[in-house]
């Protein structure tokens, strides 16, 4: 819904709640309705807050008073079924029924008050559709029904047919009349193969001329034997442009390549940028301005224009510190005026003026004489403000000569805004304009005009909703902890944390809707849980760097640029010195590990030789295993105790023969050895040492 800011608006700043009483001059006298106090605030003050969405509106909607007709056109039972229709709309229209409230409305809707004695909801989305067109009461009235076609058959039809495409399309003159008799020829000759009753009926000459208007242009003939303007002339005759006579009435929108190249200092890049504008009609106002860098808009950039026309100026001084003068044009138009080419017509653009109830329309074909204001404000634009600069490209190439545009050029993109608003505000809005149509200042006019005529321009209530609304781009993106990321960047706020704790509590997927415009300071995130969109800003990460002020416009072409470049420098690095790198940390790894081993191994045998304790290597001494010898029947004789080598120990039996004869040295003995024998004479004995 539109709202203006006129008598009885009510909006709440904050927790404060004010009605407007009426205006000042650039002041608004208002009601403070929380204190009940009048205060008087600046219309600054107020679309200030406007733009920073701490402005609420009440009571939306826009007033209810409808055009008045004359109903003497219409019969008393039309107006009785425009009444009735509108009755049972209406607490759909007040919000009072919501959509899945209308089917049992329908069925228990009393009969003496149902239009024509029935009612359904298909009927009452109908009327609804018709209501919203303008919301006016007549449109509501059913249409006078005629009928639908030529009261001819259709074999009579087809011969009309074929006889207009023969003759209509030449450009080689030929009477209706002779068109007539050739027709009605055609048809005797069919009929002379026909019974009387299955004959066909001729049409007379009249009826052939009726439908041979309806059908054939004769325009292209026309221009083809006389040139396009003796043909203008016989079909259009002598017009003069239709023009706006009052402030916001028809906003003319155009754009120009500037004439002047920039530079981005840090990345040394060469921009000839593209200058949207648009102005209002009536007085001159310029209404708002979009600067891009490509070679033509597209449909998202003429949103953008159109939203920044529609807002208030708030703000701009304080970026631009040398504007000196003011800019007070805002405002919803009711038509914009665009030039009939390719690149204008755009769906996106004609369902965004729809839904602000704004009138598009196109010059007509090679007439851009239609919207001289726009185009000679932007001729005086770039005369003025661009042409004039270092890296100037000229309006004529050949006035150029040897002049290097890209060597001597040297402002940058901060530069050319600040330009362009001391251009659009003081030499332009603030400037005596001389023109035949309008004689004096723009601002001035701009302000007499609202006054004078009792204008007051509208705004839609809700500031996000606009912003939504002139969104020209959506994808999906996933939530994380630290926001998300959009074009190498990433987007964070409060709203948008709880949202993904939210998902993952519920165990949703964290992939939702992002929709943004040419500004990409802020973007709109849809929250299906509440049926909404929140907004995410950007975060400083990386702007320093790439040397991007947040309190200027960053545009979306210029961020993905950044992005993709250092994309593209980190694809164009050689990486195989990373992986060198990798290589010779991994052969130290080795050399580290091999020298470990042998400093261990050296570590450990130094340790063996002098270890004092028992060890696997040094043995275990006798004594250190008690209760080994009391085991064991074995002694240890000192060399003291032991003379004469080995001596054969003595069994327990007392036997004091050796068991096995002693050979000679040298000599081989070969004797029969009883082992059951041996076995049965072993024993305990001592070990003598020698």
């Amino acid at each position: 819904m539109l709202i203006d800011f006129k008598y009885g608006t009510q909006f709440r700043i904050g927790t404060t709640e004010y009605e407007v009483l009426r205006h000042r001059d650039d002041d608004v006298e208002l009601l403070n309705i929380t204190h009940d106090i009048k205060e008087l605030l600046s219309l600054n003050e107020i679309f200030t807050a406007y733009n920073q969405k701490r402005l609420i509106i009440m009571h939306e909607g826009q007033d209810s008073k409808l055009i008045e007709y004359g109903t003497e056109d219409y019969t008393d039972v039309q107006i009785d079924i425009m009444e009735k229709r509108y009755k049972a709309i209406e607490p759909i229209i007040e919000r009072k029924l919501r959509p899945s409230q209308i089917q049992a409305y329908a069925d228990n809707y009393p009969e003496e008050l149902k239009p024509n004695g029935s009612i359904s909801p298909a009927s009452i989305y109908r009327w609804l559709d018709l209501w919203y067109m303008r919301e006016n009461k007549f449109d509501l009235i059913p249409k006078t029904r005629g009928p639908k076609d030529h009261r001819v058959s259709t074999e009579v039809m087809n011969e009309v047919s074929r006889i207009i495409f023969k003759y209509g399309s030449k450009v080689e003159y030929v009477s209706i009349k002779d068109e007539y008799n050739v027709l009605e020829a055609e048809i005797k000759n069919i009929n002379l193969t026909r019974e009387i009753h299955e004959q066909l009926k001729i049409v007379s000459e009249s009826t052939y001329r009726r439908i041979r208007k309806e059908t054939v242009d004769t325009y292209e003939r026309d221009k083809e034997l006389l040139g396009a303007n003796l043909a203008d002339l016989k079909h259009n005759g002598v017009r003069s442009n239709t023009r706006a006579t009052r402030p916001l009435e028809c906003m003319e929108c155009d754009w120009t390549p500037v004439d002047s190249l920039v530079v981005d200092f840090d990345l040394d890049e060469l921009y000839r940028p593209v200058f949207m504008y648009g102005m209002d009609q009536a007085t001159g106002e310029p209404m708002g301005c979009n600067i891009i860098y490509k070679k033509e808009p597209n449909a998202g950039d003429w949103k953008q224009l159109i939203l920044h026309c529609i807002l208030p100026k708030t703000g701009f001084k304080e970026l631009y510190s040398r504007v000196e003068k003011n800019w007070t044009a805002y405002g919803v138009p009711q038509s914009i005026l665009l030039d009939n080419a390719k690149v204008n017509d755009a769906k996106e653009v004609e369902e965004v003026c729809s839904a602000l109830r704004i009138g598009l329309r196109y010059c007509e074909v090679a007439s851009g004489h239609q919207k001289g204001s726009v185009e000679q404000a932007l001729g005086n634009l770039n005369h003025k403000a661009f042409q004039g600069l270092v890296g100037s490209l000229f309006s004529n190439p050949t006035e150029r000569g040897e002049y290097d545009s890209a060597a001597k050029a040297v402002v940058d993109i901060k530069g050319l805004y600040h330009i362009a608003h001391i251009a659009i505000v003081d030499m332009v809005a603030n400037n005596f304009n001389r023109g035949e149509n309008i004689q004096g200042v723009p601002e001035h006019l701009w302000s007499k005009g609202l006054k004078e005529m009792k204008i007051h321009p509208r705004l839609p209530a809700n500031r996000q909703y606009l912003e939504l609304l002139f969104s020209s781009n959506s994808d999906t993106r996933t939530v994380g902890p630290r926001g998300i990321k959009l074009m190498g960047h990433y987007f964070f706020s409060d709203e948008l944390n709880e949202l993904r704790k939210r998902l993952e509590r519920e165990g949703k997927s964290r992939e939702v809707l992002v929709r943004y415009g040419s500004d990409v300071r802020v973007i709109y995130v849809k929250d299906e849980f509440n049926k909404r969109y929140i907004e995410a800003f950007i975060k400083n990460g990386g702007l320093e760097r790439k040397n991007i002020d947040k309190n200027y416009p960053i545009h979306a072409e210029l961020l993905a640029f950044l992005t993709n470049k250092d994309g593209s420098a980190y694809n164009d690095y050689d990486s195989s010195l990373q992986g060198r790198a990798r290589l010779n940390i991994e052969e130290i790894q080795q050399e580290c590990k091999l020298e470990y081993q042998g400093i261990k191994r050296r570590k450990r045998r130094e340790a063996a030789a002098k270890e004092t304790v028992a060890s696997a290597i040094k043995g275990v001494p006798i004594e250190q295993l008690p209760g080994l010898v009391e085991s064991m029947n074995i002694s240890i004789l000192s060399p003291e105790e032991s003379s004469g080598g080995l001596k054969a120990s003595k069994s327990a039996n007392n036997q004091d023969e050796s068991i096995i004869e002693q050979p000679k040295p040298g000599a081989l003995h070969v004797d029969n050895v009883d082992l059951d024998k041996i076995a049965d004479s072993w024993g305990s004995g001592r070990k003598e040492i020698i």
